[in-house]
């Protein structure tokens, strides 16, 4: 009440002094439709959508668009006689990028599932893909005025980075990186004296074979509202232009009116996993940003973040790949059962295991691919985890052809840190190997750094679940061997999404068109179907 008299009193004083009303603390949650709310509180959100030649309210609004458009009925007579603010330049870029193109206009069109892969430039028909997208796309304003940024990654070429942000003028923007890598060298005293904008941490290692290999970005705007982004690719030129890269993008999280860390979470418990995940640092430089994830409303988000974190971990808690996505597909996955000799059972979906490099696995099968790897990822409600699952894995990367075919001859190569000497070792690995090949997309020739992990119906058009991550198949990603308490000791820091059906309101994901398509659209699904096995003549890429 103090204030609006306090407002009241200053137009008294000077009725040509300009009226700034405080913005209402519901944003767009408000539903209220009284003249006099919208005399006394502003609505940001409201004046954007006035000022548009034709009204579309935005897809990641809370509420059912019918309470905008009646608000905006009530407040468009209040306003039909004050000169609307003239759009700051930030603002005038923001109207520009809602246009056709844009990212905003992207990712309503990729909703509900909101997964991109990344445009090869040597194939062009990758930058007309409605779901392909470059670097300075996650910074177009069409998303909204970026205020900061979180840099979550493994590698990073900060002058590459900073040409990015430059691309979009938000260079001079507060940014702050955790990387794992010391590829560049001189990258600090760069940072010291170049970039005072910059905040930065090395995250050093106590395992020598593990790595801090996730890739998660955290954009925030000037309204408090964030989007998280959840990728494989590292943040340099040849990660984001000569490889297949996969990257999730949330919906925007708008800020809570009574913001706490239990509110706004999602059906999928994202926020609680996300902060879990940044609280395990224990870095200083990440206290801001564990606040902005509290502030935030995560209600939209379907996808469950799956994160493995350095140290050993049980079935109950969160911090490996192997036991979430274990825990996610025995509550969540559903197969048809089998019912008769003739009928579509489990075990005729198959499981697909797509990566960019692969660990020392053992000297057979048993010892981890199929007593823990598979024995996660061949989870559903229909029956308990079992190690040796007879269900089928095929796990696909590079031959050598594949490669030496690639865009780069050999420098495709880039991107596959498989030893030669550990290819050695498991010989037995050749029968699961399948071929790199995305003719349909016109992404053969450049080579996947993505990590993708699923489960396929035997005719090839559906999807019972999929996992898009940093981790690649190995013990320091996943985990290794379950003990006798059923813990597991992971090496390395990884995240990745992990998509279920039954939360985007589906049976099955469907990959391909057929006449009994039940989803209003496609999973996007970067590789070929049916699989090219190896022949005996082929052999893995390696370093």
């Amino acid at each position: 009440m103090d204030s609006f008299l306090k407002r009241k009193a200053e137009t008294g004083a000077s009725t040509s002094k300009k009226l700034k009303l405080e913005n209402c603390p519901h944003g767009v949650k408000c539903y209220r439709k009284n003249p006099h709310h919208f005399r006394e509180f502003q609505h940001p959100h409201l004046l954007e959508l006035l000022q548009m030649e034709k009204i579309k309210i935005p897809d990641d609004y809370p509420q059912d668009k019918s309470v905008y458009l009646e608000q905006l009925e009530v407040l468009g007579p209040l306003v039909k006689d004050k000169p609307l603010a003239k759009p700051s330049t930030s603002q005038a870029t923001q109207s520009e990028c809602a246009k056709p193109g844009t990212m905003l206009e992207k990712l309503q069109k990729a909703a509900p599932y909101n997964l991109f892969f990344t445009t090869i430039p040597k194939s062009p028909d990758t930058s007309k893909q409605a779901n392909s997208v470059t670097f300075p796309d996650l910074l177009c304003p069409s998303l909204g005025q970026l205020k900061c940024s979180l840099q979550i990654n493994f590698m990073i070429d900060i002058g590459w980075l900073m040409e990015q942000y430059k691309a979009r003028n938000l260079e001079k923007k507060p940014l702050t990186i955790l990387y794992g890598s010391d590829e560049f060298p001189q990258m600090e005293q760069y940072m010291d004296k170049f970039l005072p904008q910059v905040t930065y941490h090395f995250v050093k290692m106590k395992d020598p074979f593990g790595c801090h290999h996730s890739k998660i970005g955290v954009y925030v705007y000037e309204d408090n509202s964030l989007r998280v982004v959840v990728s494989s690719a590292n943040l340099y030129y040849e990660d984001w232009n000569h490889y297949n890269q996969g990257l999730w993008v949330s919906p925007r999280c708008r800020p809570l009116a009574d913001p706490s860390e239990k509110s706004g979470e999602s059906p999928t418990g994202f926020k609680a996993a996300f902060l879990s995940y940044l609280k395990h640092y224990n870095l200083p430089i990440l206290k801001t940003w564990i606040d902005c994830v509290k502030n935030a409303d995560f209600s939209d988000i379907k996808v469950f973040l799956v994160t493995s974190v350095p140290g050993k971990h049980y079935p109950e808690t969160a911090g490996s790949h192997v036991h979430h996505v274990g825990h996610l597909l025995s509550k969540h996955c559903s197969l048809p059962a089998k019912t008769g000799p003739d009928s579509e059972g489990p075990l005729s979906w198959g499981i697909m295991a797509q990566a960019s490099s692969i660990g020392s696995l053992g000297k057979a099968p048993a010892d981890w691919l199929r007593s823990t790897l598979l024995r996660s990822l061949a989870g559903h409600k229909q029956t308990q985890l079992v190690s040796n699952s007879s269900a089928t894995l095929s796990v696909i990367f590079p031959s050598v052809d594949n490669v030496m075919n690639g865009y780069f001859g050999p420098e495709s190569g880039g991107c596959l840190p498989y030893s030669k000497q550990t290819n050695e070792k498991q010989k037995w690995l050749q029968t699961y190997l399948h071929q790199w090949k995305a003719d349909k997309l016109s992404r053969t020739r450049a080579m996947p750094h993505i990590k993708t992990y699923c489960r396929v119906s035997p005719c090839l058009s559906k999807l019972a679940w999929f996992l898009v991550t940093s981790a690649n198949i190995s013990k320091s990603a996943w985990g290794g061997n379950l003990q006798k308490d059923r813990a597991t000791y992971i090496r390395s820091y990884e995240a990745g999404v992990m998509f279920l059906p039954k939360f985007f309101d589906e049976e099955y994901f469907e990959i391909a068109a057929t006449l009994s398509n039940k989803n209003k659209k496609l999973f996007p699904f970067l590789y070929d179907l049916p699989l090219t096995e190896y022949k005996s003549s082929d052999y893995p890429w390696c370093n």
